[in-house]
């Protein structure tokens, strides 16, 4: 129990080892914010079927969530006093990341169009050992024995899933799930390794523009947009929106404190979420097969984020840049 001196007065303070450093908050936030975002990406993206069941689809969707942030976080970055101003070559960057974010947001919802929400959600979800591959073959990050085993079975559980699931789901959703979680590894490792010393939420900015400017042009180019005609439709819709406007900035601003790889690992509460929001919500159950194969991609994340923490506090990208993301 902690005392005080005689006659002193204020709070008392904490013994030093109980005192968290900075780099320990640091962490800390970074987790609540990581698991913030997969909570509400995954409500998400099982939410998504009320809007396609109510005539909808994946584009409009992914369109309008692209285009709500374009103008929220413009006004976010105007009322907390950031300057949008970036360099150009920062500018080029955040154009490609951009064109990575538009399909990392029309893949990631647009696939339940065509898939159940378990399988979508899955198939994005491998992109935790993704970001782990392109650690090492592009960071030339030392691979682990527990990080090549949780590599392996992550993968090898895609293959179940999928070798289960092509003769009798659409190809368009797995096309779709699969490329987004591809666009979402790339861009994380991206992020980290080029942009980390400029503010994130600036950075996020740029990006949903682009993002909100090729979604556009793909749905113009698709014949315009299909607008729910159900009241659970537009429920649907403007609780995905809304969800993922304001999850993804979130997940953002979790990779500048924890950094990529960890960042993805400790998002693996969102398959969960859909899964038992599907389930709950539309009675939507995956085969013993592909419950088996997501189980192995799951673990394959846990594996990896096990292996991580005992690594040590700056093992990962951080360590490897030798600066904070």
């Amino acid at each position: 129990m902690e005392t005080r001196k005689a006659g002193s007065w204020g709070p008392a303070r904490l013994p030093e080892g109980r005192r968290r450093s900075p780099e320990a908050r640091r962490r800390a936030l970074g987790t609540a914010l990581a698991v913030i975002s997969a909570v509400g990406l995954g409500l998400a993206v099982a939410l998504s079927r009320y809007a396609y069941d109510g005539g909808s689809n994946g584009i409009t969707v992914a369109t309008t969530r692209a285009c709500l942030m374009a103008v929220g976080l413009p006004m976010f970055c105007w009322f907390s006093g950031r300057s949008l101003a970036l360099p150009w070559r920062v500018q080029a960057h955040c154009a490609g990341l951009g064109g990575l974010t538009a399909m990392m947001f029309y893949g990631h919802v647009g696939a339940v169009e065509f898939i159940p929400v378990g399988l979508a959600v899955l198939l994005f979800f491998t992109y935790p050992p993704m970001i782990a591959v392109l650690n090492i073959l592009v960071i030339r990050e030392r691979i682990t024995v527990p990080n090549l085993t949780a590599i392996a079975a992550a993968f090898l559980g895609l293959a179940l899933m999928l070798g289960v699931s092509l003769n009798v789901v659409d190809i368009r959703g797995v096309a779709l799930a699969f490329g987004a979680g591809m666009a979402a590894a790339w861009n994380a490792v991206w992020l980290v390794r080029r942009m980390g010393q400029y503010d994130t939420m600036v950075v996020t900015t740029h990006m949903a523009l682009v993002a909100a400017a090729v979604l556009l042009g793909l749905c113009l180019g698709f014949g315009g947009m299909t607008w729910p005609h159900t009241g659970p439709g537009w429920g649907g819709l403007i609780a995905v929106v809304l969800l993922q406007a304001t999850s993804v900035p979130i997940y953002f601003l979790a990779l500048s404190y924890i950094g990529a790889l960890k960042s993805a690992m400790l998002t693996n509460t969102q398959p969960l979420v859909s899964i038992t929001a599907a389930y709950l919500l539309f009675g939507e159950i995956m085969t013993p097969v592909q419950l088996l194969g997501g189980v192995m991609v799951l673990g394959g994340i846990w594996l990896m984020q096990f292996s991580g923490r005992r690594s040590g506090p700056l093992s990962g990208p951080r360590k490897n840049q030798g600066r904070a993301s």
